[in-house]
């Protein structure tokens, strides 16, 4: 089968190329992959750092944790999927079963997990394997998908599963609350959607110049209400004006760990405000002045985010099953599976907001 892999360690190591079509044990599932997405967190697997994990590891490895598809072979000890049912995965892969984590559902969070993708391989290819112990330990990792929800909507439930555990369940955004998002990427932009649906006041985006006439245009769609530059010198001065005397409940970290923003969210908060940190970066960041002080003061939460849980996933695919969801914005680029370099171009340099491979575009 064609698939996107990883060649080896380090930077410009990927391939479009024929791999082994996985095969299905008696506890598996086969899926046929219909959509993945491009993640963010993909770029590093082509133009590097390569985390160190990577040295270890045996290749090809296919990449992809973003991707729907149809169940095609079940195992024989398989009960719970036939043939022909249309799901999404989101990726958790193995984990321990045991852990703290594990035993309070915040499976990605589980220091032994192989994610599928990234440690086991993954969803840009033909077809994907999900092995049994995955189904055994985390039943859930794998979910149908509503009738009325194309595969190319599917793919991408990870990031806007993410907004919504982040909007919701960490930071409590309540309807009339003024949030402020920092970043205009795809887990911005869902974090938009998320605050718009949930009937947030002021809406606050603060992207960048280079992405600005790509992305925001699809931010005010979505519902924006206030765009914003990070490289705007009067730019908490313009968020404190814009929520007023309610004050500004959260923000939302989508951008990367640059320096400025941790003090700049802290200021911009109202006392007992929440911030949290969905964005991440390798680079390392050091403060001119220590924000523990003043957010000890103002009685800031700061929330450290990762990923979702089942009860992200399972209410924002009742979201959209009730016609609450438009992800048609965010989705700008459908392209063959082959095309994957160039998606990436496109992603890389800000040229598309959300792009999905889809293998069956190649013939």
């Amino acid at each position: 089968m064609k698939a996107v892999a990883k060649t080896g360690y380090g930077p410009f190591r990927l391939e479009y190329m024929e791999v082994p079509k996985p095969v299905c044990g008696d506890n598996d599932i086969i899926l046929k992959v219909k959509a993945a997405g491009i993640c963010g967190s993909d770029m590093p697997l082509l133009y590097g750092p390569d985390e160190a994990k990577y040295k270890g590891y045996t290749y090809p490895m296919v990449i992809g944790h973003e991707f729907a598809g149809e169940v095609c072979e079940v195992g024989r000890n398989v009960a719970d999927w036939t043939v022909g049912d249309r799901v999404v995965s989101d990726n958790t892969g193995y984990v321990c079963g045991r852990c703290p984590a594990c035993e309070t559902g915040n499976f990605l969070l589980c220091p032994e997990r192989k994610g599928i993708g990234g440690d086991m391989d993954g969803g840009m290819a033909e077809y994907v394997g999900i092995p049994g112990v995955v189904l055994q330990r985390d039943p859930a990792s794998i979910r149908r998908i509503p009738d009325n929800m194309p595969f190319e909507h599917a793919a991408v439930m990870d990031p806007i599963c993410n907004a919504y555990k982040a909007i919701v369940q960490e930071a409590k955004v309540l309807p009339g609350d003024n949030v402020v998002i920092y970043g205009n990427g795809p887990l911005g932009l869902f974090s938009v959607l998320v605050a718009r649906l949930i009937n947030a006041a002021r809406i606050i985006v603060i992207g960048t110049r280079k992405s600005a006439l790509m992305r925001n245009p699809i931010c005010e769609k979505l519902g924006a209400t206030d765009i914003l530059m990070a490289d705007d010198p009067e730019l908490v001065k313009k968020v404190k004006k814009i929520g007023g005397e309610d004050g500004i409940a959260a923000v939302i970290n989508c951008a990367s760990r640059s320096a400025n923003i941790l003090p700049q969210a802290v200021e911009m908060l109202r006392p007992g405000g929440t911030f949290v940190m969905v964005g991440y970066t390798r680079t390392a960041v050091s403060y001119a002045e220590d924000p523990a002080d003043l957010m000890g003061h103002k009685g800031v939460t700061f929330i450290g985010h990762m990923g979702y849980d089942h009860t992200s996933w399972r209410n924002v695919l009742a979201l959209y099953r009730e016609g609450r969801v438009d992800m048609d914005p965010i989705v700008s680029h459908k392209l063959p599976l082959s095309k994957w370099r160039e998606g990436f171009e496109q992603f890389s340099n800000r040229e598309a907001a959300k792009v999905v491979l889809m293998p069956e575009m190649d013939g």
